[in-house]
């Protein structure tokens, strides 16, 4: 297991998932204002309400890229071992986050 693959991985798939579905820079996405009620649906609404699932495609992406925490030497199962473990990483490490925000607000 290398560590500090392990570590990158679940911070940049909890920060990646946080700025898109939760950050107030990207609320004006959310709404896709051509939708009746303003609301996003289906399997876009599942990865902005879900950090395990949006981790998961995240993984795999950034596997495919090369940060993968554990290698077998058969690079798709390195690129799945990748969002297996995102889908775990990316809530845990997002809740480290959103308590350090809300810990971290003046007032």
């Amino acid at each position: 297991m290398n560590w500090s693959a392990f570590l990158t991985l679940g911070i940049l798939t909890s920060s990646i998932h946080w700025i898109v579905a939760r950050s107030e820079i990207m609320r004006p996405f959310w709404g896709l204002n051509w939708l009746p009620d303003g609301r996003v649906r289906g399997f876009l609404d599942g990865l902005l309400s879900c950090p395990a699932c949006s981790g998961f495609w995240l993984g795999l992406g950034l596997g495919a890229a090369g940060l993968q925490p554990i290698t077998v030497d058969f690079l798709p199962i390195d690129v799945l071992c990748s969002g297996l473990i995102a889908v775990w990483c990316t809530p845990v490490f997002e809740g480290v986050l959103l308590r350090g925000l809300n810990r971290s607000r003046m007032g």
